[in-house]
């Protein structure tokens, strides 16, 4: 009669007939009282239920000892302990021995080996009862010389709630794309995407005039705050995230929003010092406020670029002609709803145009009260401006005619 083979549940050695134990790895595999197989893992027989003996508890552990002898005050620590102790406590023990002796001349070795920057010596099986009380004043020991050092705990600002800055935030366009990027990341953690941003900038931001402009406010974000990870997937460049946590930030902190173009003020201040001839220099910083505001100044199929528009018209020199003839270009070639100053400083930077006007707000307002020729505009806290019927009619009747 054939009889069933067993097999050790532990290493798959094929056991003897009458074998209770595996004699490669010494797990038992048949109950003691019964003979009968035991499951793999079990605790009891599943025929009488007698108690299965724990297999740890044949493997025999090795003990490793460590002496470390400091020099002066001949400080001896003593610890015996296994390998599965070992693993986890030598971290601290070669640390401590670079600390005392200096920079370790060999490798971290591991306890299997049975080396440790020390004389370490295979002792025989001791009582654990023993070995946990002679441990306990070493390992305190170790901690007092060399404590683990504190875990760096990063927190995460409270940012607030994307509806609260549309109050306590007042920035440029593609600062909004950025803000939205950035809480769509998880604050800059992770990645986003183009399609989350823009249905968010379009629920919250979007007007006709904002929605031409969100190409050219998306594209400049890549210059220096974003960049691409894959296809239609972008993460934050370290300047885009300082950029961002500025920003947020001061929201949150209820600061005052800080003036994002310093060298931009250092200019103006070169400039003036230089066109005054004996006048003091202006302390005053309302013409440095103005923020350059980006709009497409480029030809397409559509409509010509500024650069032409402005060389077929010849405003001259004067700078109400010019911010008029700027204006005109926004509003009725690029077809924006209303323009600001940031756009008439952008334009002026982009031409390359001397002389502009240190207090450009000012001057505009002057232009509205001596010819009508702007219309104050306010939308969702940006100040614009809308050009009337009589500044359109100067630029199309009083400057040099031209279609396009």
């Amino acid at each position: 009669m054939h009889k069933e083979e067993v097999t050790c549940n532990a290493c798959g050695t094929i056991v003897f007939d009458k074998a209770i134990f595996c004699y490669q790895c010494g797990n038992q595999v048949k109950c003691k009282n019964c003979q009968e197989v035991l499951v793999a893992g079990a605790r009891h027989c599943i025929a009488c239920g007698v108690p299965v003996q724990d297999n740890q508890e044949l493997t025999p552990k090795t003990f490793n000892k460590i002496k470390f002898k400091e020099n002066g005050e001949e400080r001896l620590y003593e610890i015996e302990f296994t390998n599965e102790v070992g693993q986890e406590i030598k971290e601290v023990v070669a640390d401590l021995l670079k600390n005392k002796l200096g920079a370790s001349p060999e490798p971290k070795l591991s306890f299997t080996e049975n080396k440790i920057a020390s004389s370490l010596s295979v002792a025989p099986q001791v009582n654990s009862v023993a070995l946990s009380q002679r441990s306990e004043p070493v390992e305190a020991a170790l901690r007092t010389e060399n404590p683990k050092p504190k875990e760096n705990i990063t927190v995460i600002p409270e940012y607030p709630h994307l509806n609260d800055l549309e109050v306590k935030l007042d920035c440029r366009e593609n600062e909004w794309l950025l803000i939205y990027a950035f809480y769509s990341s998880g604050f800059g953690s992770g990645t986003f995407t183009k399609d989350v941003v823009w249905k968010q900038y379009k629920e919250k931001r979007l007007t006709e005039t904002r929605f031409k402009n969100l190409g050219t406010n998306w594209k400049s974000l890549f210059k220096k705050h974003i960049c691409t990870v894959k296809e239609n997937e972008f993460k934050f460049t370290a300047q885009g995230l300082d950029k961002a946590n500025e920003l947020l930030l001061m929201a949150t902190n209820g600061s005052k929003f800080p003036s994002r173009s310093p060298r931009k003020s250092v200019i103006f201040a070169q400039a003036n010092l230089n066109s005054q001839r004996t006048n003091p220099v202006s302390r005053k910083t309302a013409a440095n406020t103005i923020e350059a505001d980006e709009f497409d100044v480029y030809k397409n199929e559509h409509k010509i670029s500024l650069e032409e528009f402005f060389a077929r018209k010849k405003p001259g020199t004067g700078n109400p002609n010019r911010i008029v003839t700027i204006a005109y270009y926004i509003t009725k070639i690029n077809h924006q709803e209303y323009f600001t100053e940031g756009n008439i400083d952008f334009a002026y930077r982009i031409l390359n145009l001397s002389g502009k006007p240190v207090h450009l707000k000012q001057v505009i307002i002057n232009l509205k009260n001596s010819r009508i020729w702007f219309q104050k505009v306010l939308d969702r806290g940006t100040n614009g401006w809308r050009l009337t019927r009589q500044a359109e009619i100067y630029v199309e009747e009083k400057l040099p005619a031209s279609r396009f």
